[in-house]
């Protein structure tokens, strides 16, 4: 069922939980685009649902999407000029050298292996990369208190491809459940840390003309 968080005539912003697609891709599971267009069918309304900030499959949170053409250009400007504020919560694996601070690094995406690198600023198609961080007292269920684990609220600065699980996993701080990146899945018995298709890593608060909208992640008690 589609998890409303805001709605008006123009926009609506709803969760998308993790391991749903954002939108279509090769498989025949039911992406997060699909269903508004059909929830706005059965509503009498035109079908038409454009994505604006579109979350990786095994991350959750809020998905901002325009009713019609004009809006989605407008923001869409308002996004590539960093005018909507994106923030994140999200546990990584191991603790970092400060408690808070600012990534900025160059990225360069593979979009054959779906992956991205950290490369120098001279690299061809490298594209600049910009978060802050602050680390959180830890309140995920069922995770160790011995220091393996830290969660972290981050602001988003820039938007590049799977930008926070590369600007973390390259300094020895993978996301929790991301192996694609190097970070763990199980415990030592072998009981996963998290679901399945999920990492945790949620795009917990998005502000747009001037409101502010927030969700709490699934692994918080």
């Amino acid at each position: 069922m589609l998890d409303i968080i805001m709605e008006d005539d123009k926009k609506i912003i709803v969760y998308k939980k993790a391991g749903q697609l954002s939108q279509s891709g090769k498989s025949f599971d039911l992406d997060l685009v699909s269903e508004v267009m059909t929830y706005r069918r059965k509503k009498k309304e035109a079908p038409y649902a454009a994505i604006i900030n579109r979350l990786d499959r095994p991350v959750s949170g809020l998905v901002l999407m325009a009713k019609d053409k004009k809006e989605a250009a407008r923001l869409s400007a308002l996004m590539q000029k960093e005018h909507l504020n994106k923030e994140y919560d999200a546990v990584i694996c191991g603790k970092p050298k400060a408690d808070e601070g600012e990534f900025v690094d160059y990225l360069l995406k593979d979009g054959k292996e779906n992956i991205s690198r950290k490369v120098t600023e001279k690299t061809a198609g490298a594209k600049c990369a910009r978060l802050r961080y602050k680390a959180l007292e830890c309140e995920c269920r069922e995770l160790p208190e011995d220091g393996l684990f830290t969660m972290v609220h981050i602001q988003l600065i820039t938007g590049r491809h799977h930008q926070i699980r590369v600007q973390f996993a390259s300094r020895g701080l993978p996301i929790l459940g991301d192996i694609k990146y190097g970070g763990m899945e199980f415990d030592e018995c072998g009981r996963r840390y998290i679901g399945r298709n999920q990492i945790a890593l949620c795009a917990s608060s998005l502000t747009v003309d001037g409101k502010t909208y927030t969700v709490k992640p699934e692994w918080i008690e």
